[in-house]
């Protein structure tokens, strides 16, 4: 295990509760340099979080560094040149630690403990010219303006205290009053450099509605996002700023109870989540928090008179991890459209080091979430620095008996035995397979690889007689309570796919002894599910509904004479329900694509652009600017409006309905692996196959995607009923097939190889080109 340091330091603050907070510490190392040097750079660490300054200037490579992890499985570090910012003679490092998951208030949501507690800790290594000096009892502290911090809590800040400290990141400034560091014992976790891209602004939203409700001055963004309120002020000495947040107007009024979390609320911190208290010093100023960040559309702003509610007081940092656009989607329908702007806009929502599962009261890694979110990630974001470190955590917290949490970063000990599940556990094979089929990267699936075969193992241990598994929580969140997928088919389902993309890992990975183990297991799984969950005679899995179908078929249960079958009850089911989604969580990743099999896209659109609740188009009807928790319709049950995990129809939109299909031999390969009991060799994330499936009610459709090796772009034309005009354009080196839509012939030709150019398909049936 890498040991960067074993100095690590704290305030001898403490760590408080929401009744006795204890303030963020400032540290403070003055060092003298008789010439500037060659070379200087800086390791560092702060449990929590840290701001790094050098000679007044910050340097921090972005919001709540250095990540969110458990510091007692890792440690992340983040290293710094500082040569640009040192001077000849006498020099400053100044900190301010912040909570973070050390000595957190609320810890995590529903749980009363932080994840490591104790004092906020420091370590850091400075390397001058190889003069190597670190964290110890001659580093000075002090207290700050920031008198409580918390990720999920929120921040309070009095401005009047910065006179205590007025200058203290500056070299000449006197310190001699303030105290000394103490040493502390090292935190048990892996210490590692942090690869993950750092939290920054993408875009400032100004109010777009301001008015006064009963005692309060509410600010409307006209978007639901994460980031950071920002406060522009001259409010006099002593005024005090409460902001409480919403997501959402409930009959025109202010309403929070979908983010307000579980935390208390004492008479100094009213919310029960996302406190922004601020008090001002009079004159200008300007204050965003540091050690956390709001979730939110509307800002209910407490302590301003209606005069002093003007437009320039607030603006709205959206935030998240720094991913570049790297795929999109676009076409005749406004509301694909949009569905495709809130899954986006819900992404990027809840990337903040780790994929959360939304941005306000909670700020959780719950694992289903990222699994299902991670081909629509992928396909339209450069999500993979996110994922590759988070999965360091992931890896890390397997248990002794090889058992996943389902959330991570955890409390020790917790969600071990409940809020977890195969579906949830299967984030520890999904990214490093998704990783490797689109991106050709194995980073995850090494760093995984003896947690896959621990987790794999531990499965067998939770089998009941008939070979089947029912441990976790199903197919969660669906429109109507109960769930009807049967939880034994769900979960065994889900074993049985976690175990064969583990073999096929581990094949890649030359591990040819675990890749058979896992295929073995992956094989009876696949049995017990056929023998007591499915009537093969019918092609009915276990349930009769859209989960349970949807997930036999594109799972590889039903054999392929099967699937003809299969996918026509699986129609059958949704026309039924008058075209209306009955999943949770595990269906809804599945429904569209398993209905596309069967050759059934117009049936999908209808289910999209269905008005009425549950639907994708009743969320933007009634105008999410964010993919919601569920589809429950305006006075059923809210949850948060702002999750990602109902996004996989973005994916859809661009591996679909437009085609691209990157790596389509490494699926076949997974697929054929239960008749031929090997994997086949396949190109990688260098082939990309074109074939669209445009619905008929689309005149055009267009899509993106960039590749590791060049960019595919695609441009689907209706220019009669039964011709579609196939625009491609590609660059780098690709190859692959373009193939037309089911139904329709290529002029003369059955398919293309993958190139630039325009190709006509026409429908075979009106004999459109013949």
């Amino acid at each position: 295990m890498n040991i960067f340091t074993k100095n690590f330091i704290s305030s001898g603050f403490g760590y408080g509760n929401a009744e006795n907070p204890h303030c963020a510490p400032l540290f403070r190392k003055t060092f003298d340099l008789d010439k500037l040097p060659e070379k200087a750079s800086l390791l560092i660490t702060g449990l929590g979080f840290y701001r790094l300054f050098i000679n007044s200037k910050e340097i921090t490579k972005g919001h709540l560094s250095p990540s969110i992890t458990d510091p007692g499985l890792i440690v992340a570090f983040d290293k710094y040149d500082i040569k640009p910012y040192l001077t000849k003679g006498k020099n400053v490092i100044g900190v301010i630690l912040g909570s973070g998951f050390r000595s957190s208030i609320l810890g995590m949501f529903a749980a009363g403990n932080s994840l490591a507690g104790g004092d906020m800790l420091l370590a850091l290594a400075c390397d001058i010219d190889g003069e190597i000096f670190e964290a110890d009892e001659s580093f000075k502290v002090h207290t700050s303006p920031i008198l409580m911090n918390d990720l999920r809590f929120g921040e309070h800040y009095d401005a009047r205290l910065e006179k205590e400290t007025d200058g203290w990141l500056l070299p000449e400034f006197d310190d001699s009053e303030w105290t000394n560091a103490r040493i502390n014992d090292i935190p048990r976790g892996e210490q590692r450099i942090c690869t993950a891209p750092p939290i920054k602004t993408r875009r400032i939203l100004t109010p777009v509605k301001i008015w006064r409700e009963d005692d309060g001055i509410i600010y409307d963004f006209g978007q639901n996002g994460a980031g950071l309120l920002c406060l522009h002020t001259n409010l006099p000495e002593g005024r005090r700023i409460a902001v409480d947040f919403a997501e959402y107007l409930w009959n025109g009024r202010f309403y929070n109870e979908t983010i307000t979390g579980s935390g208390p609320k004492t008479k100094e911190y009213p919310f029960g989540s996302q406190n922004y208290i601020y008090v001002s010093k009079g004159g200008e100023q300007h204050y965003k928090t540091s050690f956390t960040y709001q979730g939110f559309r509307y800002a209910k702003v407490y302590g301003i008179s209606d005069e002093e509610a003007t437009p320039e007081l607030f603006t709205f940092e959206l935030m998240s991890s720094e991913m570049r656009e790297r795929g999109n989607f676009e076409c005749s329908d406004d509301i694909l459209n949009a569905v495709q702007k809130l899954t986006r806009e819900a992404t990027h929502s809840n990337m903040f080091h780790i994929p959360t599962d939304c941005p306000h009261r909670e700020k959780n890694g719950w694992t289903a979430d990222a699994a299902v979110s991670s081909v629509h990630m992928l396909l339209n974001l450069e999500s993979e620095g996110v994922f590759n470190e988070w999965m360091h955590s992931v890896a890390a917290a397997i248990d002794k008996n090889g058992a996943m949490p389902g959330c991570v970063p955890a409390p020790p000990g917790m969600f071990y035995d409940s809020w977890n599940g195969p579906g949830w556990d299967a984030v520890l094979v999904e990214i490093p397979y998704r990783l490797l089929e689109l991106r050709d990267d194995l980073k995850s699936a090494r760093v995984a690889a003896p947690a896959m075969f621990r987790y794999v193992a531990y499965t067998l241990t939770r089998r009941d007689e008939n070979g089947l598994v029912h441990i976790g929580l199903g197919d969660w969140m669906p429109p109507h309570d109960p769930i009807k997928a049967p939880r034994e088919l769900t979960d065994t389902i889900m074993c049985y796919d976690i175990a064969r993309k583990a073999a096929l890992l581990y094949d890649k990975l030359s591990m040819p002894e675990v890749s058979e183990f896992c295929f073995k297991v992956a094989q009876n799984y696949r049995k017990a599910v056929r023998e007591h969950l499915i009537d093969t005679e019918n092609c009915i899995a276990a349930g009769n509904c859209q989960t349970s179908q949807a997930m036999a078929i594109c799972l590889n249960i039903f054999e392929p004479h099967e699937l003809k079958k299969a996918t026509a009850v699986l129609k059958s089911i949704v026309e039924e329900l008058d075209y209306h989604v009955d999943c949770g969580v595990l269906g809804m990743r599945y429904i569209f694509r398993a209905l596309s099999i069967g050759g059934y896209t117009d049936v999908v659109y209808k289910m999209i652009v269905n008005p009425i609740a549950p639907s994708y188009a009743d969320m933007v009807f009634r105008g999410e600017t964010t993919l919601a928790e569920d589809f429950n319709a305006l006075g059923q049950r809210i949850n948060s409006r702002n999750h990602h995990f109902l996004g996989d129809v973005s994916a859809w939109f661009i591996d679909t309905v437009c085609g691209i299909k990157v790596n389509p031999e490494m699926k076949g390969s997974l697929s054929n692996a239960n008749r031929t009991g090997k994997f086949a060799h396949y190109d990688g994330a260098s082939r990309v196959d074109i074939i669209p499936h445009l619905p008929e009610a689309l005149s055009y459709a267009k899509a993106y995607h960039e590749t590791p090796y060049g960019t595919v772009k695609v441009e689907l034309k209706r220019v009669r009923e039964d011709w579609i005009s196939i625009k491609v354009n590609v660059d780098g080196e690709l190859h692959g097939r373009i193939l037309p839509p089911e139904g329709y012939l290529f002029d003369g030709c059955g398919e293309y190889p993958l190139e630039t150019g325009e190709f006509d398909a026409f429908n075979h049936e009106s004999g459109g080109w013949m």
